[in-house]
């Protein structure tokens, strides 16, 4: 190839040879292999046209190192990994490139590309188990040689690709939150004045063809890491829908309608946080039926609470309906008026979760980030059904956002050494909380806030975001059983709570908030604080800073 490449330099003007510009490199399709592109038309700088004592020996020998420095420097690109420089090799064609016809082949790997997928499948991923031998190809259905698609990018909703014909999404989202809690009573046995990361999610979600769906997150919640949700959604048609995984269980408003990046408090309820369902897996069906006025949710669930595993053979039932009955009528003052309830109950066979029950914390959460009320002795198993029901209002006109929730229930409970008789422990609990916008921003419901005039400073620019005043009140009573029936020490914890709430969301922009949160908790009877000290109220001072996209 080399004398070849020669023989082409010595037929061509020597000014040809002669410039200082790179040569630029073309695909050879029959050879497979990078050739230069000559010149055809001389340069009027070139020695050869303005007459320039360089010689043309020179000239052609300087070329010609050039061009066997280029052959060598290729060959070594295109040996295969692995095989020697002499050891013949050869080069092989670019991938997708038939050596033998110049026409599209399908990609198989090589053996740079063993430990991912290529583009038509050639490695069995996932596991990295080996190539499949023969290669995917259109003579055989299994192993199916794999789509190749293009794709569109953009940002918003969060960052996302997207196929031409909509049939295949992916996106991906973030959820930030960073937060002090200060406490004014000091000296708490557990909880304590702290920075925290309350939750860092990462979310991917997107859809496999137009009726199948997907969503994936993890979570990283005060000091531990998970995976939070991992479903599949089957679209069969918007009046029905099929879930299946580790999902939101379709129980309590303000779970499964709001969520987590829109909500008027930093945390949901103390009836749902220490009572409510949350994640589970399982199988459930929902919708909107009748001129999209009522949305439904059933599903039937493993019943651990939060959790991954069963806990019993018997499966747990949860339901929910939601409707706005004026959500067609455009303009009323109760178009965005809501309605319904939801239930969810089963069988139980382990210890309490939570073991200690908290003002302002999450089930999975750590026990410094909330105050404790009430904790189930050791000896105490939720043995037998349990079965919890809520009603909630929602209405959101303008500016003003309010929500109220009625939510009780009960629980069967044992001690380890007596489980044949039962304590049937009844709990009764309500919250009322609204928003209001005092920069003009209207709202539908809850969710990220898109200010009319993002923070900004900027002479012409200048907007102070949106600002948002809060306030919640809860309560929440537990049955006198659970002191006269031993699961609880009495002269530590109280079975019932007031907790009242006021502060204010600032929205900089539709992507990053500040929370600041004062709550103020009242207990039945002084609580358990540290060793010898006991507690009528607590007061927490939160601040956050939340990132979505």
């Amino acid at each position: 190839m080399v004398a070849g490449l020669a023989s082409v330099a010595f037929s061509v003007p020597v000014g040809l040879w002669a410039q200082d510009a790179p040569v630029p490199e073309a695909v050879d399709v029959d050879e497979g292999v990078p050739s230069p592109i000559l010149p055809t038309t001389p340069s009027p700088a070139d020695p050869a046209v303005v007459g320039g004592p360089l010689s043309r020996e020179a000239a052609l020998e300087e070329r010609v190192r050039q061009l066997e420095s280029m052959v060598e420097r290729l060959s070594n690109q295109m040996q295969p990994v692995g095989a020697p420089a002499d050891s013949g090799a050869g080069l092989i064609p670019p991938s997708g490139v038939s050596e033998a016809s110049g026409t599209a082949a399908p990609d198989t790997g090589v053996p740079a590309t063993v430990e991912a997928p290529s583009s038509a499948g050639g490695v069995s991923a996932p596991g990295q188990s080996l190539p499949p031998n023969p290669a995917p190809s259109s003579r055989f259905n299994i192993p199916a040689t794999l789509e190749s698609k293009k794709v569109n990018a953009k940002f918003g909703p969060g960052f996302e690709l997207r196929t031409d014909d909509d049939e295949y999404i992916l996106q991906f989202h973030n959820l930030t939150q960073f937060e002090y809690r200060g406490y004014q009573e000091s000296g708490h046995l557990t909880e304590r004045d702290s920075f925290l990361l309350p939750r860092q999610w990462w979310m991917f979600s997107g859809r496999i063809t137009k009726p199948i769906g997907y969503f994936v997150s993890f979570a990283h919640g005060f000091d531990s890491i998970n995976t939070l949700d991992v479903f599949l959604d089957y679209d069969i048609d918007p009046r029905l829908r099929i879930r299946g995984g580790r999902m939101k269980t379709p129980f309590t408003y303000e779970f499964l309608v709001d969520p987590i990046q829109g909500l008027i408090q930093p945390e949901r309820s103390v009836f749902f946080n220490n009572f409510g369902q949350n994640r589970d897996l399982g199988v459930m069906a929902f919708g909107r039926v009748f001129n999209k006025t009522l949305d439904y949710a059933a599903g039937i669930y493993n019943g651990s609470r939060n959790g991954f595993v069963a806990n019993t053979d018997s499966k747990f039932v949860s339901a929910f309906l939601n409707w706005k009955p004026f959500v067609n009528d455009e303009g009323s003052a109760l178009e965005n008026f809501n309605v319904g309830g939801s239930v969810f109950g089963g069988t139980n066979d382990n210890p309490p979760l939570p073991q200690t029950l908290r003002t302002i914390v999450p089930t999975a959460g750590n026990s410094v980030a909330g105050v404790p009320f009430l904790g189930f002795n050791s000896n105490v198993r939720e043995v037998g059904p349990m079965t919890f029901w809520d009603l909630h209002v929602a209405w959101f006109y303008r500016q003003l956002a309010i929500i109220g929730e009625w939510g009780g229930g009960f629980q069967d409970y044992a001690l380890t050494n007596q489980l044949r008789y039962r304590t049937h422990l009844p709990i009764d609990s309500f919250y009322v909380q609204g928003g209001y916008m005092l920069t003009g921003e209207t709202r539908s419901g809850l969710g990220v806030v898109k200010p009319l005039r993002p923070f900004n400073l900027k002479a012409g620019q200048f907007g102070l975001g949106a600002l948002e005043l809060t306030g919640r009140y809860q309560q929440m009573d537990i049955g006198q059983e659970v002191f006269t029936h031993g699961l609880s020490d009495p002269n530590l914890w109280t079975r019932n709570l007031f907790l009242t709430d006021v502060g204010f969301n600032w929205h900089i922009n539709q992507y990053l908030k500040f929370m600041f949160n004062w709550e103020h908790a009242e207990f039945g009877q002084p609580v358990f604080s540290n060793v010898g000290q006991l507690s009528k109220t607590n007061d927490l001072f939160l601040a956050r800073i939340q990132l979505y996209f």
